[in-house]
């Protein structure tokens, strides 16, 4: 075993030395190689992402104008509605009410970001749009324990595409036919 510093080469070596030792197992030797394969189910945290990517978009493009713009909620700006951001009422981190249609809506990242989601606004023009009741039912929410699991997690994102599907059919025009 010949070390130098300069040369790589001799490294490799060593390392390729070390691997194939007596006594130690070849990587791939302990995998049967006839077993089925069964495909991975996704971590509840890549399902969590999932279901929010499918959520911020049917926030951000429900309700576009004439021109495809959309307004933030709790500011006067306007802007295609990928530049927006979906904003929440209460905190993503309780999860209750994390994906509630009545805890989200759009936001610019000023509103957003930099002011903290402007709750005191949001809240004012909330209980104007959905009334008093429904802003306390999601506030509720707040405290109401849930357990994320896959399954739950798996029905929610497909009940948010049926949702996206939905709205997307209702902006296409039905054809008449005509006699």
């Amino acid at each position: 075993m010949i070390r130098r510093k300069g040369n790589k080469i001799a490294r490799k070596r060593v390392n390729a030395w070390k691997r194939y030792k007596v006594g130690k197992p070849a990587k791939n030797a302990s995998k049967a190689q006839n077993k089925p394969h069964k495909p991975k189910e996704k971590s509840i945290s890549k399902l969590i992402k999932e279901a929010d990517a499918i959520m911020s978009r049917n926030v951000r493009y429900a309700d576009l104008d004439e021109n495809g713009l959309a307004h933030c909620y709790t500011c006067p700006y306007k802007a295609e509605p990928k530049k927006l951001q979906n904003g929440h009422y209460l905190s993503r981190y309780y999860k209750a009410a994390r994906w509630h249609k009545d805890n989200t809506r759009k936001q610019c990242y000023v509103c957003n970001i930099q002011k903290k989601g402007d709750i005191v606004n949001f809240r004012q023009r909330l209980i104007a749009e959905v009334g008093e009741a429904r802003v306390l039912a999601v506030e509720k929410l707040r405290d109401a324990p849930i357990k994320l699991t896959r399954e739950f997690l798996n029905d929610l994102i497909t009940s948010l595409k049926y949702q996206r599907i939905m709205s997307e059919m209702s902006i296409i025009q039905p054809l008449t036919i005509t006699n």
